[in-house]
């Protein structure tokens, strides 16, 4: 969101940013905190917040994060993390939605 201004035009706003799901498959539990998520999740964009089944731990089957991406860079299929030991593994992730972007202009939808 953001503030309105007397002056704001729909057709000059650029749409780049943009909150997707993202599903993290098979994530470890020791992830599943809210520190650790937003860890983990920092690296795509912004993490705004974790759905309820994430946060309760009903379904550990994958955790799944709301986060702020730029929909202009590809979207990683993977990525790797590593534990404050520093032991790594690569975490897959899956969206739940991604916007088609036109790689001529950089806009979303048309």
């Amino acid at each position: 969101m953001k503030v309105w201004t007397a002056d704001f035009d729909f057709n000059k706003e650029v749409l780049q940013i943009i909150p997707i799901w993202v599903r993290l498959p098979n994530l470890p539990l020791n992830c599943w905190g809210a520190k650790s998520l937003s860890r983990i999740n920092s690296i795509l964009g912004v993490p705004l917040y974790a759905d309820a089944f994430t946060t309760q731990l009903d379904r550990i089957s994958y955790a799944r994060v709301l986060i702020e991406v730029d929909v202009t860079k590809e979207l990683p299929k993977v990525m790797k993390v590593t534990y404050p030991n520093g032991r790594v593994f690569v975490q897959e992730m899956t969206y739940d939605w991604v916007p088609v972007v036109c790689t001529t202009c950089m806009q979303v939808g048309h």
